[in-house]
């Protein structure tokens, strides 16, 4: 119990000795991972649009007007067995005539010369969640169309591919530059507390005469590169608090109410409190590079 007082009371005496040096390392950490959480926010929000979007995903299923009956019923039962087929509506073409006249409500003189319903009848077919992906339901398309009866597929196939590529880019993107800022980081920490070890030079020999153990002269700058770390992700996810509901109270909404859809909302608990832990890792292991350099001279 002595000995973890020290440990924390050394470690704390440190950081107040540390001055700009170490508002310099939070300093540096908390920018590093506000880099980090506006990327993460970003595509958690643009996920969170994709999978309430999905839940409207439907591949329709353009026919041939010369379709028989038989043909139909045929088709019906080849797309059913379909592993991503969840279920399907078909719409004639007289109904699919119908629902276009009522959307051009106001707008009747489009419709004049239209002569014979050129309109095609369909299948609108829903997707099992597992298979509402840019891959999945490409795959799912091309083999649709290769059916008897099928004149032509369509599933947005345009606008999935594009958010699914923007999605992956911004994650890629956020992981770059959160790793270059988080060697920054690490770079600084480990300076400070390379200039903390070497202030105190005299006393680490002293402990090392007196048969001090390597981790009891590492532990108490462990534990203030742990603290700075955590501090500088603490401190990043305060910005990032800040700056969300400035936001929000900027453009006068509430979360979730962005497109009428759960986007607006915050870093997942989960990712909020893994950057904490990065952070105080970001720190720990700055801290162990000077520590473990200075012990081997």
């Amino acid at each position: 119990m002595d000995r973890l007082r020290y440990i924390v009371e050394d470690a704390l005496t440190n950081i107040r000795r540390s001055g700009w040096g170490g508002v310099a390392s939070i300093g540096t950490i908390a920018v590093s991972f506000v880099v980090v959480g506006i990327f993460l926010i970003i595509t958690g929000n643009l996920g969170a649009l994709v999978a309430d979007w999905k839940d409207q995903f439907q591949v329709t299923v353009f026919l041939e007007d010369g379709i028989t009956g038989e043909q139909l019923a045929l088709l019906k039962k080849r797309v059913q067995s379909e592993r991503a087929v969840k279920g399907m509506t078909y719409t004639s073409k007289a109904e699919a005539l119908q629902q276009f006249k009522r959307e051009m409500q106001g707008r009747e003189s489009l419709l004049e010369g239209l002569g014979e319903n050129p309109i095609p009848a369909s299948l609108q077919i829903r997707v099992h969640e597992t298979s509402q992906t840019a891959e999945a339901l490409k795959q799912l398309a091309a083999s649709l169309g290769r059916l008897e009866g099928v004149e032509d597929v369509m599933y947005g196939q345009e606008w999935v591919h594009r958010v699914s590529s923007v999605i992956g880019l911004l994650r890629l993107l956020g992981l770059s530059v959160g790793l270059a800022l988080g060697l920054a980081s690490l770079l600084i920490v480990s300076n400070t507390i390379r200039l903390a070890v070497y202030a105190r030079t005299e006393e680490i020999e002293v402990m090392r005469l007196v048969g001090a153990t390597r981790l009891h002269i590492r532990a108490p700058f462990l534990l203030e590169g742990m603290i700075q770390g955590t501090l500088g992700a603490g401190l990043a996810l305060v910005l990032l608090f800040g700056a969300y509901r400035a936001t929000l109270w900027q453009i006068q909404v509430t979360p979730g109410q962005i497109f009428g859809m759960g986007v607006g909302s915050f870093l997942e608990p989960h990712w909020a409190v893994l950057m904490v832990v990065a952070g105080a890792g970001v720190g720990a292991f700055g801290s162990l590079i000077s520590v473990d350099r200075f012990l081997r001279a």
